[in-house]
């Protein structure tokens, strides 16, 4: 006896449903994937570079927001160097106590995953640092603290941060700027 043609179809289609896929269909989907994954892998890379860059400009406002405590608290002087103890003192976990200062946390370099103290800079006239392509600094998410003084007193400051490209630093906004952070 024949099977109706109708029947026979139905047949079919089961016993190819319960094969699984092909291998055809398992490489076009692969495929897919790969393609897919080439196209956000550099979109994350380039994503984790911003958010360190980000973060060493919050580095560098941390360090700006303690040098204007520590100079309210001085008489409008800032600190003479990035080591100084007092300094230290106004950073977050600090105790800026005039009589018993302790020192506070310097903020994490997040390309090395560690605190790191501030260094010393070489600014000497922010405007001109400011309009010059970013400049050679040292290693990467470094913040960098410079007085910059007139006549003994110490009463400016600048402060820079070291980018994702070792040696250079972060640059602003704008075509032809470096970010420098200073009461000027």
């Amino acid at each position: 006896m024949q099977r109706p043609l109708k029947s026979l179809r139905k047949q079919r289609a089961l016993n190819r449903s319960e094969n699984g896929f092909t291998l055809i269909e398992l490489l076009v989907v692969v495929i897919i994937i790969g393609i897919l994954a080439a196209i956000a892998l550099p979109n994350f890379i380039g994503a984790q570079d911003k958010a360190r860059e980000a973060s060493v400009k919050g580095n560098m406002h941390t360090a700006q927001v303690a040098a204007e405590m520590f100079a309210t608290d001085a008489g409008g002087n800032y600190p003479a160097t990035a080591s100084d103890n007092g300094y230290k003192s106004y950073f977050p976990g600090g105790n800026s106590n005039q009589g018993n200062p302790s020192g506070g946390n310097y903020p994490v370099n997040p390309f090395m995953n560690a605190p790191q103290p501030l260094s010393t800079g070489s600014v000497t006239d922010v405007q001109t640092t400011r309009a010059a392509a970013p400049g050679s600094l040292g290693s990467q998410g470094t913040v960098y603290y410079n007085v910059i003084g007139t006549s003994g007193n110490n009463t400016s400051y600048a402060i820079q941060g070291a980018g994702k490209n070792p040696g250079n630093a972060l640059s602003g906004t704008s075509a032809g700027t470096t970010l420098v952070l200073s009461n000027q």
